[in-house]
This record gives C-alpha cells, structure tokens and sequence, in this order.
C-alpha cells in the first residue's frame, strides 16, 4: 500500500533507505462503538498502544460544532466519551520514531540520533491522520483540514455494500495520484487517478479506505522519511 514522494534534493537521501517494515498500520475511532467509543490502532486487528500517541481528537455534532469528551487511557489504548450526539471523529496519531541499522533485524522504537555516528541506521515518524463518520452531513464532502485526508463525492441515500463511493486523496490540500486505496487492511486495491480520485467498491459493515505515504527528508535528524497514514472510516449496509 505504500507510495512514495521523492524530491530532487532528496534523493541521495533516498539511495540510503533500507528496508523498514511496511506495516500499513492505521488509526481510527471504532464506528460501532457508544457511548464509550475506542480508538483503535493496527493493521489487521486492533493492537495496544499508549494512549499519549494520540495527539488530537476532534469530535463533531451534525452542525459541526466540536463536542466536548473524557479521555480514558486503557490497557489497550485509548477510550472516549463524548457529550451530545457526534457525527465525525478527526483523529492525529504520532507512532514515534522508528530506527533501523544494518545489524539490526527489525526496528526499533528510539530516535535515529541515539544511534552511534556512523551506524548506518534510517529512520521512519510515522503519523497517522482519520476521520470516522457515524452520520453523514453535507459539510463532510470538503477536506477538514488534516494534513493528509481522504474527501468523499458528495452522495444522496444510504451507503450499501457493492455501492461504487468515490473518494480524493489530498496531501497538504493538493491531489495525490497513483496511490493505491485499500479497504481494511486488504492490501489491494484500485489507484488514484491524477486528480487524486479513486473509486471503490464498498463493503458490508465497516469500511477502513487508508493509504500509506513516504516522504524523504533531511529537515529531521530522527527521521530519514515521514510515514503518513490517511484512512476514512464509515459502514454501509
């Protein structure tokens, strides 16, 4: 499920990359979840994670207003309640930092500056963006501003499986082609055309779209790519 970003003056970086796993995991709000609603993360099945990795939660009403909510660090994450009827969960996960060297078999969970000079080592910050629908409203056919974020066609009626749902891929507001869009982690599916568009077959119960992003970089010295998640999360019937 991974593309990639490569900029001219990044390249030399590039040529460096070794192998880190590609685990298209994703962040999400459970749709089937209320009054207590959990926030998941894995790939797959759901896996346990500190809850201090998500970063910001907006959850909104049908009139677009943020709700307030509690937050409950669990064994396995991350539980909320919030206050009133919402409609949409914006999420903003930060998996920390990644670092992988030449002996090392898989990475490991620590900065690549820790690493001795000279180690050889690359490093991964993965970021994960979503957005969870439980009711959908109007207002949710526009992009809410997430860095990397998918945007639905505006559509009328209940969604139902087999229903072809189309959806724009945006990264930092601007289309992203060629990016192959999965459904729950099935590690396949249809690519983006050069208006970052894509369209789907949806299935019965929940439906995960995510994509997975790598953009080289110099700027952070604990990271030779930013790994950024986007998936949009809903059910049809």
């Amino acid at each position: 499920m991974k593309n990639s970003f490569r900029k001219p003056a990044l390249l030399a970086a590039a040529t460096a990359l070794l192998a880190l796993p590609l685990l298209a995991h994703d962040a999400w709000v459970d749709p089937l979840g209320g009054p207590v609603y959990q926030v998941f993360y894995g790939h797959k099945i759901p896996e346990a994670y500190p809850a201090a990795k998500v970063t910001t939660l907006q959850v909104l009403d049908a009139q677009q207003h943020f709700l307030a909510y509690t937050r409950q660090p669990t064994a396995k994450g991350l539980s909320i309640k919030p206050t009133g009827k919402p409609v949409l969960f914006v999420l903003d996960f930060d998996n920390g930092y990644w670092t992988k060297t030449p002996q090392d078999k898989e990475s490991r969970n620590v900065r690549l500056t820790t690493e001795p000079a000279g180690a050889g080592g690359v490093g991964s910050h993965p970021l994960k963006f979503s957005k969870t629908v439980l009711s959908w409203q109007p207002w949710m056919f526009k992009p809410v501003g997430q860095r990397f974020e998918f945007v639905p066609e505006a559509f009328t009626g209940a969604l139902q499986a087999g229903q072809s749902f189309k959806v724009r891929l945006l990264l930092d507001g601007q289309p992203v082609a060629n990016a192959m869009v999965e459904n729950n982690s099935n590690e396949e599916g249809p690519r983006t055309d050069a208006s970052g568009e894509v369209t789907v077959t949806l299935v019965k119960g929940i439906n995960r779209l995510a994509n997975d992003l790598d953009i080289n970089q110099l700027a952070d010295p604990d990271a030779t790519r930013l790994s950024l998640t986007a998936a949009l999360v809903f059910v049809a019937e």
